[in-house]
């Protein structure tokens, strides 16, 4: 075995970004920053091959794929310029625990006074900023700009790091790991929408609540970005509840009356079977009549066979009844490990009539079927406005993770209802 040699300056930085440095995120961003199928080719050849030696001194993936990077920028096959973009396509395709807001409608202008105001960075440089003396509690390290026009901003992508290092404890290998944490706010005049955007909050040691808690994370993010010279105004979505329900009847609605179209055929045999099941067991204390729960079954029979919403399917859904009283419910749960869509389940028959009366969802699970490829995302009601949160495709070490393509389509068809 041949040592390699490593900018350790470089590796110092890297590996504070342990959390999200994988192989196949660094792969896939060589891919994008190559300018032609032969450096692509050569940057993975050699990443690849620096890793094989490095593994053999490191089990570790995340500290053995920052020593491979560092060898590269040491050798000369990447430039820090490079370094840092590839550095920003991972916290781009990483960050998708996302806490949306309603902006105002209001214009950004590329060259105006506003933006020249908010100080932002002119290059794009995320290791040049870890360890940077700040007084603020984050620092911006850069940004994406698109125009809807000449002059006018349709997106405005900021990429932020924590201003101090933060400990997380690894529970498996009994190590406490220094890291930097980086956050994605995007101001998006095209939906009217803005993002923050982050991975989530777990085992941070003796850390302050505005960093190791979600809500301590979002509420000072958002003081933040609040702290900008005249700042772009802002408002919680507060009836996502009802977006959420919005979204359930767009999928299922059709489903529905298809299923109870071909239930109308069995509704003689359904209706004597009842009777006889009733007239012969009259002992029950359930106040369900025989032939709902009949009915439910048969709806979550045809459910399996009847043709999907194209846009995608319902998996997971939680609501809650009407409270007579204040903070006094029943809160109902759907959740198909499988996947499978929630109307193939007996609960979400039985519990329709609540859903359809309470008109408010508390968190659903979607598959969504765009561009010729699935997400899975979580839509949750939390922190008192809409969380939308892509997750891999399947579980596991081999699982499809989503990217920054993947969080616009998807983003695209939910803003609609938002």
């Amino acid at each position: 075995m041949y040592m390699i040699k490593f900018d350790e300056s470089v590796y110092e930085k890297l590996i504070l970004l342990r959390p999200f440095i994988k192989i196949k995120k660094v792969l896939n961003a060589i891919k994008q920053i190559a300018n032609s199928k032969d450096e692509q080719s050569i940057l993975k050849k050699t990443f690849t091959t620096y890793n094989q030696v490095f593994r053999e001194i490191n089990r570790d993936s995340s500290e053995y794929a920052s020593m491979s990077l560092a060898a590269m920028v040491e050798n000369g096959s990447l430039t820090l310029e490079q370094l840092d973009e590839i550095m920003f396509i991972i916290a781009e395709d990483s960050l998708f625990n996302s806490y949306i807001y309603k902006l105002s409608n209001e214009e950004l202008e590329t060259n105006g006074q506003r933006l020249i105001n908010w100080k932002l960075p002119i290059n794009n440089k995320i290791l040049d900023n870890i360890g940077k003396k700040s007084n603020k509690d984050f620092i911006i390290c850069g940004y994406r700009l698109t125009e809807s026009s000449p002059g006018v901003v349709e997106s405005l992508r900021l990429t932020m790091i924590d201003s101090r290092q933060h400990q997380i404890y690894d529970k498996n290998d009994d190590i406490t790991y220094d890291i930097v944490y980086p956050t994605i706010v995007e101001f998006d005049f095209r939906r009217q929408l803005l993002h923050i955007r982050t991975q989530e909050v777990e085992n941070f040691v003796n850390t302050d609540e505005r960093f190791s808690t979600m809500s301590g994370r979002i509420k000072n993010t958002l003081d933040f970005i609040e702290s900008f010279q005249k700042p772009i105004s802002y408002k919680k979505i507060l009836n996502f509840k009802e977006i959420l329900f919005d979204i359930e009847e767009n999928l299922l609605k059709d489903v529905r009356e298809k299923i109870d179209k071909e239930l109308e055929s069995f509704k003689k045999p359904v209706r004597s079977f009842c009777n006889a099941i009733d007239k012969k067991y009259t002992k029950r204390n359930d106040t369900i009549p025989t032939v709902d729960y009949v009915k439910t079954s048969i709806q979550t029979i045809i459910a399996m066979s009847i043709p999907r919403n194209p846009l995608g399917d319902i998996v997971g859904i939680r609501f809650r009844n009407n409270a007579e009283r204040k903070n006094q419910y029943s809160e109902i749960t759907i959740l198909d490990k499988q996947n499978h869509c929630i109307s193939t389940d007996n609960l979400y028959w039985l519990n329709l009539a609540v859903l359809l009366d309470v008109k408010s969802v508390e968190f659903l699970k979607l598959i969504l079927f765009i561009d010729s490829q699935s997400s899975i995302v979580n839509l949750d009601f939390s922190l008192e406005t809409g969380n939308v949160k892509l997750l891999k495709n399947t579980p596991g070490q081999g699982g499809v993770m989503p990217n920054q393509i993947k969080y616009d389509s998807v983003l695209n068809e939910l803003s609609k209802f938002f």
